[in-house]
């Protein structure tokens, strides 16, 4: 029997997404599928982008031009009229950061003519949008990032010039305005612990905007570079616990909540749609609610506040040790059967 080939929407190589990686890779390795990535296609051999069996579009409404836009339009209207099987994975509530309104054609044709809409927490089936379209629905939980990271011995306390004996508060990722970086300064303010953000900042004047906000603040490190695989499982290991102070606006799912348990750890964050699935199968992490952005400091320092305790008084580890077992639980072997079945024609 033929392999059945999938089409990842942009790519499925490592260096640029992880989930897509291994999810490929858990295809690849059940043994029925081929799998490719679109753009990759695309620089080879002409047309076979098109000529794929089925096709995985991943942050595909999120054009920021309009040219990107036309692209992708031509590119879903021809998987269409061909009759492919279309797999959609909604990562967001809407795309972070707001896109241009045309976007919405983008998704109402996907969710027109997908035959399967993949989300990965029970609260996006609450999406407006998707009402009519729920007999479409199928819920995967986002995989593991064991064997994602080479393991470092980099020293990340060292680099900082961090004492050993310092609980370390880490936010780590892309930093862009709507990951609520000043409200996570505004909201830590406590002198026996450090928060270290980490990550490429992203446009340049929020740089200047958040170098600013820096001004004066104690036991606050910022690195404004991207964290390289090779080094960030050692950020990982080096940190007490982390934080992800998400927006409701348009959050639904937290791939660094999921890095974190992969490698023992809990995260202060909201209780958005993916925090309360993994919050009531494993009351692992420091979930708190907020109601308007007003209050929205007050209760991640509530959050902290909490998390610092625990980490002082060694139950911490209680929640480290249930965020591993939720991992494995939900690991990408132990759901292979519902993923390999997104795909099959």
């Amino acid at each position: 029997m033929d392999k059945v080939k999938v089409c990842f929407y942009p790519t499925c190589e490592n260096a640029t997404n992880h989930f897509l990686a291994n999810l490929a890779r858990l295809l690849r390795d059940e043994g029925s599928f081929e799998c490719s990535g679109f753009l990759d296609l695309a620089k080879q051999k002409k047309g076979e982008e098109f000529r794929q069996d089925v096709y995985h579009f991943n942050w595909f409404d999120q054009s920021l031009t309009f040219a990107s836009f036309l692209y992708r339009y031509y590119i879903l209207l021809r998987v269409i009229f061909a009759r492919k099987r279309i797999v959609w994975t909604i990562h967001n509530t809407v795309p972070h950061g707001g896109v241009p309104v045309y976007n919405r054609i983008l998704r109402a044709l996907l969710l027109r003519f997908s035959s399967v809409i993949h989300i990965m927490s029970e609260g996006s089936r609450e999406l407006p949008y998707l009402q009519p379209y729920l007999h479409k629905v199928e819920l995967v939980p986002h995989g593991d990032y064991f064997d994602s990271y080479p393991e470092s011995n980099a020293d990340v306390r060292a680099h900082f010039g961090i004492a050993a004996d310092v609980p370390v508060v880490l936010f780590l990722g892309a930093i862009r305005p709507y990951k609520n970086i000043e409200t996570l300064l505004e909201a830590f303010d406590f002198e026996d612990a450090v928060l270290l953000i980490c990550g490429n900042v992203r446009p340049h004047d929020y740089l200047d905007k958040l170098t600013k906000c820096l001004s004066g603040k104690k036991n606050v490190f910022f690195s404004p570079e991207f964290v390289p695989d090779t080094a960030l499982s050692a950020y990982l290991r080096a940190a007490s616990f982390l934080v992800a102070p998400y927006s409701y606006d348009s959050a639904l799912n937290s791939g660094t909540v999921l890095l974190a348990c992969s490698y023992g750890k809990t995260v202060v964050c909201p209780d958005i749609a993916g925090v309360r699935d993994i919050q009531a199968e494993a009351n692992c992490l420091y979930a708190y609610h907020y109601a308007n952005n007003a209050e929205h400091a007050g209760k991640l320092y509530e959050a902290l506040a909490h998390a610092l305790a625990d980490f002082r008084s060694g139950t911490i580890a209680e929640k480290e040790s249930r965020a591993l077992d939720y991992m494995h639980r939900n690991s990408w072997d132990a759901n292979r059967s519902k993923w390999c079945s997104l795909f099959k024609r």
